[in-house]
């Protein structure tokens, strides 16, 4: 059992482009497993290659508790390409490279994924509406170089989440002042739609 190190915001290596897998050897499994180790260690749903510092096109994920009513179900990723991503769906998403740091984001509700296992086989896997939809989302970007914090739903909640995690610049009070008044708006704009229709 190998536990990796894991790579925090603003580590470049998490903005970096991340070489595709072209030799399904013994390296790949041991880094997929160390990967995995590193993830349940965390306490994490997935992770990807960049985020322990290797630039490699590959993830891993497993959306159960790992308890005996919800045994470990890891799936790992290797060269995942989204074939087709349809609707929306919103929800709180945390980040392993962003400790403490929490908001919402919005993703695509249904997205079909092929991807190659370890031992090169060619795979597809379709996930709706649900946790690992949106775990294949988020791990997928770090293989892009992006990340969650460019998708937030509100910038507002971001920038105070990441403030007070000392993971940029901002006053807190003021920050929770303008999300309150972000909150106070969407409420009153849901008001008058209902009065609408």
């Amino acid at each position: 059992m190998s536990k990796l190190k894991v790579r925090y915001y603003p580590d470049p290596v998490l903005k970096a482009s991340n070489k595709k897998i072209t030799m399904f050897d013994k390296s790949v499994r041991k880094l997929a497993q160390d990967m995995l180790d590193t993830m349940y260690e965390n306490d994490g749903v997935g992770l990807a290659a960049p985020q322990v510092g290797v630039s490699k096109r590959m993830m891993v994920i497993d959306v159960n508790a790992g308890s005996e009513e919800h045994p470990r179900r890891p799936i790992v990723f290797i060269n995942p390409v989204i074939l087709s991503q349809e609707g929306e769906m919103t929800g709180q998403e945390g980040c392993l490279s962003f400790p403490g740091v929490y908001f919402e984001v919005r993703r695509a509700r249904k997205v079909v994924v092929k991807y190659q296992n370890l031992s090169g086989q060619e795979l597809k896997i379709e996930a709706e509406n649900n946790l690992l939809c949106r775990a294949i989302q988020h791990e997928m970007d770090h293989l892009d170089g992006e990340l969650f914090i460019d998708k937030a739903v509100s910038a507002i909640q971001r920038d105070l989440e990441m403030a007070k995690q000392g993971l940029s610049e901002g006053d807190v009070v003021e920050l929770e002042t303008k999300l309150k008044e972000e909150a106070g708006q969407t409420i009153s704009i849901s008001k008058s739609k209902s009065m609408v229709s």
